[in-house]
């Protein structure tokens, strides 16, 4: 009777343990992707932003510290006190963040970055006022882009945040450097990426090639998220998607005018309609309804602005044309603020961050983001699920019967 009851236990237990294991395989087949806002993880390129980060700030802190010491410039003066009331505050932002991550953060900066600590506390007037000018401008820059692409793609909430506030920061930073006319054409420049410092324009009067490139990305940008904002105000089922695709529309009406009005006074022309992949984009959104249509609005439009962001970051990082400038700081301001929307409808996925990963964020005609699941996925997905759920059942009373009989055979004898 003792060797039934144990076999029976036996049994039960083995069930009991092929029952869970078919709950976790339907479970993770049946899983959605995760919610941008439930992702905590953080990535190789997390880590190396918020390391690069606080190594700046350990020689710009100093350098800009000790500016006003060393300069007749009202205009440096000024520019590095706001420079290192940024640095100090952003730091106070690091260091939660690195606590928070587990992110082990370096005690002095990289050789280089002690170098121009040196150089420039060496150098007086003048001399001292070109080269600071010069040095933290190209950092300030360098760190704007780097910022922007981790805003773009990050799954984690802090790392977001950080590099949301990082690039409002350099901006200011940058502008303030600017203003003082000190800052020699090689801090246009990006690592990596050869300096243009030809001063034949090639299109328009005034114009570069990569600058008449940021009007038309921006326009055609414009060009399809303004009516279908329009259009989601209306249709949205979701009161959060009809609030922000309202607020879409109105502020791409006024980025659209905007940029017309650059492109006028610089003479480029501009595209009439948006590129291919974005009317699909659109038309798609247009064909949806309900829920479908609130997923979709969110998460194609995020993954577009993840993927324009970078390209509108560099070109404020690279471009001499102060107008071109202005524009992409305008912008850059602008698409932080619809990430940030988009983002707080709780809709936007970790799978449509940018329109391709692997493809740079000037060509806009890359793969589009991860579609959003249609009947047929959802059936296809059913589907499987329910051969899933049927081949481990039929496991389970195999393996029931088989031990049964195990059991029953060593009773009996």
């Amino acid at each position: 009777m003792s060797g039934g009851t144990g076999t029976m236990g036996y049994r039960v237990r083995i069930a009991g343990l092929l029952t869970s294991l078919t709950l976790c395989i339907v479970g993770a087949a049946f899983s959605p992707p995760s919610a941008l806002g439930q992702q905590t993880n953080i990535d190789t390129a997390d880590r190396m932003f918020v390391v690069a980060l606080h190594q700046a700030n350990l020689w710009i802190m100093p350098v800009s510290r000790q500016a006003p010491n060393q300069t007749t410039n009202e205009g440096i003066r000024k520019a590095a006190r706001e420079i290192f009331d940024a640095h100090s505050r952003l730091d106070v932002d690091i260091l939660k963040a690195a606590a928070d991550a587990g992110i082990v953060l370096p005690n002095e900066p990289n050789s280089d970055q002690k170098a121009r600590i040196v150089e420039l506390s060496d150098k007086i007037g003048s001399d001292h006022d070109r080269t600071f000018a010069t040095t933290v401008r190209a950092a300030e820059s360098s760190l704007l882009v780097q910022a922007s692409r981790i805003r773009a793609l990050t799954k984690n909430s802090t790392m977001r945040t950080l590099a949301h506030v990082t690039m409002h920061g350099m901006m200011r930073n940058m502008t303030s450097l600017e203003a003082t006319g000190l800052v020699d054409p090689k801090a246009f420049q990006l690592d990596g990426k050869k300096a243009e410092v030809s001063a034949v324009r090639i299109i328009a009067d005034n114009v570069e090639p990569a600058d008449r490139e940021l009007y038309v990305q921006l326009r055609q940008y414009s060009l399809w998220q303004t009516p279908i904002s329009r259009e989601a105000a209306d249709r949205a089922a979701d009161a959060r998607v009809r609030n922000v695709s309202g607020r879409l529309a109105d502020e791409h009406t006024v980025l659209s005018q905007k940029i017309y009005d650059f492109a006028q006074r610089a003479g480029v022309v501009l595209p009439a309609e948006p590129t291919t992949e974005q009317k699909s984009w659109a038309n798609a959104i247009s064909k949806s309804s309900g829920p479908e249509l609130d997923r979709m609005f969110a998460n194609l439009l995020r993954a577009a602005d993840g993927s324009l962001i970078t390209l509108v970051a560099e070109s404020r990082a690279t471009s001499r044309n102060d107008a071109v400038r202005e524009l992409a700081q305008g912008s850059l301001e602008q698409l932080l603020g619809h990430m940030t929307l988009l983002e707080s409808t709780g809709l936007v996925q970790s799978t449509s961050l940018t329109v391709s990963p692997e493809t740079p964020a000037t060509e806009t005609r890359a793969t589009g983001p991860s579609p959003a699941p249609t009947s047929s996925s959802g059936r296809s997905g059913l589907l499987t699920g329910v051969i899933v759920l049927i081949v481990a059942a039929a496991g389970t009373l195999w393996l029931v019967r088989a031990v049964g009989h195990h059991g029953g055979s060593k009773h009996r004898r």
